[in-house]
Parts: structure tokens; C-alpha cells; sequence
């Protein structure tokens, strides 16, 4: 068994040489291999060097799928060679770096955004009690002057004169605040 450095996956096992083993077997060359598969010969070569080895895409899936099935092999055997065996370890089931990076992205992004909403509450609540804050608001009581003059026509009796005369000012609709 070669490989057994650990440096990194055995190219004995991968899906590229696997497939090429398969093919010597079966004695079909890859230019008819290309033309059973309507596959580029130069993308065989590729998927036999092992450059889709590490990519579980469906674009790499359909070619060992279809180079498969041309080999007259299992297609979903072959797909799962490439796709590989879950992890089994504690340590295989961690986070990458790059999934901890975006995740402490995101919690600070929102922890920033849950600051700036607290920021933007307190700055408007402050603007919103300013006029609560001891300052005197003047209240202004305004009288409706139609009202006023049927109170006064009630009050002079109903069968007599108008008691208003024209330099007598008319009720201006302000009325003073008592204190």
C-alpha cells in the first residue's frame, strides 16, 4: 500500500486513477472513450491526472458519472468514490478556519448593528424628552368666537337687544392662562 507518508490522499485511491485503472483494464483507449462520452479527450486526460480529485461539484460528478457508465462500471459507486467517506473523527468534524472567520464576521457585524439601532433609540428618545426636560411650554387657550357671542346673546335673554356696540373690540379668541 503506498501513500502511507499521510502527506495527502493516495493517488492509488483517487477517482482519476481509478477511472484510467479501469479503462487499461477494459482496453478502450481515451480517444474512443471521448467518442462513447462525447468528452473531450483533453478533459479525460485531466480527469484521469486527478484535477477533479478534490471537487465534489456537480460538474465533476457528471463526468465520472458518464465515464462510468461508458466503462460499463456502477456510476453511483464511482460518484461516491469521488464524493469519499464522511468524516469519522472528532477533529475531522471541526470548523475550518474559514467557516470561524465568517461566522466572527457575522457576530460582529451583528453586534454592530444591534449597537447602532441602541445608538439611534437613546438619540431619539433624548430628542423626543427635550421638551419634557423643566422647559415652560406657553398654553395658549383659544376660544371659539361664534360660541362666545351665542353665550353672550343667551346671557343678555332671548327677546332682547344685541348688548355689543361697534367700538366695543371683538373677542380676539385668546384667553389667559390662570396661574
Amino acid at each position: 500500500m503506498r501513500g502511507g507518508s499521510g502527506v495527502g490522499p493516495d493517488p492509488d485511491f483517487s477517482i482519476g486513477s481509478y477511472l484510467a485503472r479501469q479503462r487499461r483494464l477494459r482496453g478502450v483507449s481515451l480517444d474512443e472513450l471521448a467518442v462513447l462520452t462525447r468528452i473531450p479527450r483533453r478533459s479525460l486526460e485531466r480527469l484521469e491526472d486527478g484535477a477533479f480529485d478534490n471537487q465534489v461539484d456537480g460538474f465533476a460528478r457528471g463526468f465520472v458519472r458518464t465515464v462510468a457508465e461508458a466503462l460499463g462500471l456502477d456510476a453511483e459507486e464511482a460518484v461516491m468514490r469521488l464524493i469519499g467517506e464522511p468524516p469519522t473523527s472528532e477533529d475531522d468534524r471541526r470548523p475550518s478556519w474559514h467557516q470561524l472567520r465568517r461566522l466572527a464576521v457575522a457576530g460582529a457585524l451583528l453586534v454592530g448593528a444591534l449597537a447602532a439601532l441602541v445608538w439611534v433609540g437613546t438619540w431619539l428618545a433624548g430628542r423626543h424628552g427635550a421638551s419634557g426636560d423643566g422647559a415652560e411650554v406657553d398654553i395658549v387657550y383659544r376660544r371659539d368666537v361664534v360660541r362666545s357671542l351665542a353665550a353672550r346673546e343667551r346671557a343678555s335673554g332671548p327677546f332682547s337687544a344685541p348688548q355689543a356696540s361697534r367700538s366695543e373690540p371683538l373677542d380676539s379668541g385668546r384667553e389667559e392662562h390662570p396661574d
